[in-house]
């Protein structure tokens, strides 16, 4: 049973937060680059896909969907806050599939996501509780 299955279930949804490994931050730059990174681990294109500024360029909305997902990605400059400050950008990928459910799409982006050392990234499952991380968040939740 893979680590995400048990928090699993037909509506349950995982919130990622995902931040730069290392690097200065650009916001429209880091949500191009991960949302690029999240359809190639998806094994889809992306093309069509809404990517719309907020007021003054300070956050992006990223949004697709087809037949077998969605995925909506939410890119800002991040509030203070460890260890949430390094994790600014907020992805959320569900299944539409008969065949891929849910935690095995989430599954699969945190494996992949932290494989690429690029990335800290969180992982929540639906009651807020953190499923795991590649990096310290400490033991305050």
């Amino acid at each position: 049973m893979g680590k995400f299955e048990v928090h699993g279930g037909p509506k349950s949804d995982f919130d990622f937060n995902v931040g730069l490994a290392e690097g200065d931050w650009d916001c429209r730059q880091f949500g191009d680059r991960l949302w690029s990174d999240v359809a190639h681990i998806l094994e889809t294109s992306f093309d069509g896909s809404r990517i719309e500024p907020g007021k003054c360029g300070s956050y992006y909305n990223y949004w697709f969907e087809n037949d077998n997902m969605s995925v909506s990605l939410y890119v800002d400059d991040g509030d203070p806050g460890c260890p949430l400050e390094k994790v600014p950008a907020m992805l959320t990928a569900r299944s539409r599939s008969d065949t891929v459910e849910t935690w095995q799409l989430a599954e699969r982006l945190y494996d992949r996501l932290t494989a690429l050392d690029d990335y800290l990234v969180i992982v929540f499952a639906e009651n807020g509780m953190p499923i795991d991380a590649n990096f310290d968040i400490g033991d305050d939740w």
